[in-house]
């Protein structure tokens, strides 16, 4: 039973030495070299964690005066990957319980040697594989780094097309054509950069490139910017590659730039016109490189995420105009404390990031709340008004255990979150340090009730509209109705973190079903009298579907509502109808009578899920995103996607495929003889019925 690595680092918690000598022999008895320590005192403990990086820890739950959950919260403080096994003597259920969910890795009764052993081997070679997966991720990004450095630093002209359309340019494209950012090129045709008198002959080399690419790749035609302006350009066109679709990559010489104003033009790219400060893109980059040199080479740091507090009512205070001052005013008490080892950027409207060498969690606090003091005690001139701001800050430490820079970002904005769930701090002007367990829930279940319960009374609960395409053309309009709770981070909750949870009151869930039916069928009435002809999927929980009462109570909504029965289709998931069955068939036959129609959705889940279509009839069904997702990844989830579709067609069903972000998506399920399709392909979830559906013959065809 030898375990997976030549030299494993062990720290040991035990009452007493001939203990921990014990578990250092019946492991190098395994064949693995060892190199182990037992912890004297919990601050002994913080110092090696910090200096190096150990393998495991293997503690008694309270030997030598020192608690699991001591050992749990040191780790948590310096965002270690460090797994806890704990081996107490006593095997009491409610404390091997309460030490899992506290984050221990494993509990293993103390004399359970074999156990032990290859529970040290699961959690190292877990271990392994993190941290394995972490230079994996570092190097995937260097070598994506590198092909875009190559592209950006390239004295070509270089874009990337799909369709006709730009989805990526290079610097050098951008400034032959007069354009500021790839933003304001995306989706535009290609047929837009040459002139009107060439466009015949572009439009004739195009389709004669895509039926013999290798003997038609390059064109020598008349290139134009936005003011109008032509000249000669030759282009060269080749297969690619990007974000993972096929597509055509366009190169176009230009002439060299002088030097002075290319290295004045990069400076300018990197900062924000407003503050001065770097920009975004640069601080991601740079959060990026300093994660990167963290794994690779342990150097350790802190990134600080600074978030002015109540920013919203500032403006609608001073205006639009004026709180662009508050943001440079604030932007310039942060330039009175950088150091030339520091990178602060402006990475939101209101939002700041701050990178610094300082690894020790308690010198990070303490710079942060300097910046936080000095930025409350700072008077704002506005207008003839003096302004007072505060700011909430954030921290999470970055070390060789450090995610990628998107999450490591999110963990500094959870901390700042966090800081107005402190007591004397509901309004912010405070700091907070980013804890692992932070991350799983930062508001509870009870907190999260309350919330969605003061959401309801105050009316504040957000409804988005989903389009859906049919894919066999049809007049009727298709949305989907999608539930949102607010938060004050300003990321909203979808539907199903709540309402597919234990946590939130049946009652509760039945409160809100009836809320999103009103304001449907309200907002629906009104879309129906500017003349569209629109139905929409208005989603069912698993508390209303037992419910006996609803349907009824439906048919009363719909007539207050003025709505004919055929415009709302009510959709419940697979699971929810499985585990409820008798409860589903009722309310889909109750509705039905009414003349109003049913869909189930996340179908294809469960064992025989045709079982579900024989006992509940329902006129649409919605399969597992699943599905979608695996097309590209998995060969055989197109076989296995067409058998079940095949299976709804075939019991006279509706099929709709959700998730579709991609043409080849597309491709693949329009040969399947799919009805309807939804996805970010389409459109993405909008807070009103938007979508132009005059395009959807089109997309169909």
């Amino acid at each position: 039973m030898a375990l997976s690595r030549d030299t494993l680092h062990l720290l040991l918690l035990t009452n007493t030495q001939n203990d921990a000598e014990s578990l250092v022999s019946l492991i190098r008895n395994s064949g693995s070299a060892t190199r182990a320590q037992s912890i004297t005192s919990l601050a002994s403990f913080a110092e090696m964690i910090q200096e190096k990086n150990w393998d495991i820890v293997v503690a008694e739950p309270s030997a030598c005066g020192i608690t699991y959950e001591e050992l749990l919260n040191q780790i948590q403080r310096l965002n270690k990957d460090l797994p806890l096994i704990l081996i107490p003597r006593d095997s009491d259920p409610m404390q091997l319980e309460t030490a899992l969910q506290r984050g221990a890795a494993a509990v293993v009764p103390f004399d359970e040697s074999n156990i032990i052993m290859l529970t040290i081997q699961r959690e190292l070679n877990n271990l392994m594989c993190r941290r394995d997966l972490r230079i994996l991720q570092v190097r995937l990004r260097e070598t994506e780094k590198r092909c875009r450095n190559l592209l950006e630093s390239s004295k070509d002209a270089i874009a990337y097309v799909y369709d006709g359309m730009h989805v990526y340019a290079n610097t050098a494209y951008l400034d032959l054509f007069g354009y500021d950012s790839v933003e304001e090129l995306e989706g535009m045709p290609i047929m837009d950069m040459v002139a009107g008198n060439e466009q015949k002959t572009f439009k004739s080399f195009l389709k004669n490139y895509q039926t013999d690419p290798l003997n038609n790749s390059e064109l020598h035609t008349i290139g134009v910017d936005p003011n109008g302006l032509e000249f000669p350009m030759g282009m060269s066109f080749s297969a690619a590659m990007y974000a993972d679709e096929m597509c055509t990559q366009v190169v176009i010489q230009q002439e060299e730039k002088h030097e002075v104003l290319e290295a004045e033009i990069d400076e300018l790219r990197i900062r924000d016109i407003m503050t001065g400060l770097y920009n975004k893109p640069h601080f991601a980059d740079s959060l990026a490189s300093v994660i990167d040199r963290a794994v690779m080479l342990n150097e350790s740091s802190a990134l600080l995420y600074i978030n002015v507090d109540g920013f919203g009512r500032v403006k609608r205070d001073i205006g639009i105009q004026h709180s662009d001052d508050v943001v440079c005013a604030v932007a310039d008490c942060l330039k009175e404390h950088i150091t030339d080892d520091d990178i602060v950027a402006r990475i939101g409207e209101d939002v700041f990031g701050w990178l610094t060498p300082i690894s020790n969690p308690e010198a990070a606090q303490k710079l942060a709340q300097e910046l936080c003091d000095a930025i409350a005690e700072r008077l704002i001139e506005v207008d003839s008004r003096t302004v007072q701001v505060t700011t909430s800050i954030g921290i999470t430490l970055i070390n060789s255990n450090s995610p990628n820079p998107e999450d490591a970002l999110q963990q500094a904005h959870v901390a700042a979150d966090a800081v107005r769930q402190q007591a004397g701090h509901e309004h912010g002007n405070g700091v907070s340090l980013f804890l692992l367990r932070d991350e799983v829930s930062p508001a509870g279940p009870p907190q999260l009730e309350q919330q969605l319960a003061s959401a309801l009374r105050a009316n504040q609960l957000r409804l988005l509209f989903q389009p859906l395409i049919n894919l066999r053309g049809e007049d009727l309009e298709h949305y989907e109705a999608l539930l949102r709770l607010p938060t004050n981070s300003g990321e909203d909750i979808s539907a199903g973190e709540f309402l597919n949870t234990s946590h939130i009151s049946d009652e509760l869930k039945r409160k809100i079903d009836r809320w999103v039916i009103i304001h449907t069928t309200k907002l629906l009435a009104e879309h129906h009298r500017k003349g569209h002809k629109t139905r929409v999927f208005i989603n069912i929980s698993a508390a209303s579907l037992r419910d006996d009462t609803l349907a009824n109570w439906i048919v009363v909504a719909m007539k207050a509502a003025g709505l004919a029965s055929g415009s709302v289709i009510f959709q419940f998931n697979e699971d929810d109808a499985g585990q409820h069955l008798a409860q589903a068939k009722r309310f889909a036959y109750g509705v039905r009578r009414h003349g109003m129609m049913t869909a189930i959705s996340r179908f294809g889940c469960a064992l025989v899920p045709m079982q579900t279509l024989e006992h509940i009839d329902v006129d649409y069904v919605k399969v597992d995103g699943s599905f979608t997702q695996e097309l590209a990844q998995n060969p055989a989830a197109q076989k296995h996607l067409k058998t079940l579709l095949a299976d709804i067609h075939s019991a006279g069903k509706i099929s709709i495929v959700p998730l579709v972000e991609s043409a080849a998506s597309v491709s693949s399920i329009w040969q399947m003889g799919v009805h309807f399709i939804q996805g970010y392909y389409v459109q993405g979830p909008q807070a009103g019925m938007t979508y132009d559906f005059s395009d959807e013959a089109s997309t169909a065809e």
